[in-house]
């Protein structure tokens, strides 16, 4: 069907931008984090501790889009609004949980691979939905979701570093658990306007059945030169996109002490990536076609 433009549109974009934001939020402000857990964790013996504990932060984020495709193909077979609600419950239980550990170990499962699926499952649908609802403005609207991230980037650091120093590691984990709550009832709000796999297969035969293999995972895209090109060249641009947010909050902290505060720059990437992201979102909208990849590149 049509786009409809708005509508309930605008109540799933504000349900995307909180996806956004508590999603990359957390994740951006994992440097807070970091810094905290050498301090709970911390041993004068254990010289890899940096190590181990960064270990913790960056398989977490890699996890949220090494789980990508498979999402996408649950999206396409049970829609948007299924996917997203359980990848949220998901999500909140790993956090959840990461708040009871005792050792550094135990978060790589819990923070760092329960936790970080379960936002891959939420984030994902959060912006398949976008294109059922908009499409003239689709540009403008992706800003404003993406944007969410960059605002929750800008306040979280400090909120964190609040909640750190006054009721620790373990029950700031929990006050995250809210954010995950809240986005466990926004992917309610995933109305769907376009019948997933499931629903076609369900419909034609009155009973479910696994669509073949062709159908869920078309590589035939991957015969085209310049996707090829664009699929292999953004991850490349990607592989050093997050390093920042990980190590820059413990790097000032050695090179300046504590006389500046580390959270600010992690303020000025939030700001200028949301300044970014409505800019050129909107300047999109008035690009045709193709020739949005000449604004990309």
């Amino acid at each position: 069907p049509e786009p409809p433009e708005g509508g309930w549109g605008w109540v799933v974009m504000l349900a995307a931008m909180w996806c956004n934001g508590a999603v990359f939020g957390i994740q951006n402000s994992c440097g807070v984090l970091f810094v905290s857990m050498l301090q709970v964790f911390g041993g004068s013996d254990d010289k890899q501790l940096a190590f181990k504990t960064a270990w913790v932060n960056s398989l977490s984020m890699g996890m949220v889009f090494f789980c990508s495709p498979i999402v996408s193909i649950f999206t396409d077979l049970f829609g948007c609004r299924k996917v997203a609600v359980v990848g949220a419950a998901v999500g909140f239980a790993g956090l959840l949980s990461s708040s009871f550990v005792s050792t550094i170990e135990p978060l790589y499962f819990t923070y760092g691979i329960l936790f970080a699926c379960g936002c891959s499952f939420a984030y994902q649908p959060s912006l398949v939905i976008l294109g059922q609802y908009f499409k003239k403005r689709l540009g403008l609207v992706n800003g404003i979701v993406t944007a969410g991230s960059s605002l929750f980037t800008v306040s979280l650091p400090f909120l964190l570093r609040v909640l750190i120093d006054s009721v620790g590691l373990y029950n700031t984990l929990r006050v995250l658990c809210i954010l995950m709550f809240v986005l466990f009832l926004a992917g309610f709000t995933y109305k769907p306007l376009v019948p997933n796999v499931k629903g076609k297969e369900e419909g034609k035969k009155g009973k479910f059945r696994f669509p073949p293999g062709k159908k869920i995972c078309n590589f035939s895209v991957f015969k085209v030169l310049s996707y090829r090109i664009w699929a292999f060249g953004i991850p490349a641009a990607l592989f050093g996109y997050f390093v920042p947010y990980v190590h820059l909050m413990k790097h000032v902290k050695d090179r300046f002490g504590d006389s500046v505060p580390e959270e600010v720059l992690l303020l000025c990437l939030g700001i200028t990536s949301g300044v970014g992201r409505l800019i050129f979102g909107r300047v999109a909208d008035y690009i045709p076609g193709a020739k949005k990849v000449y604004l990309q590149v």
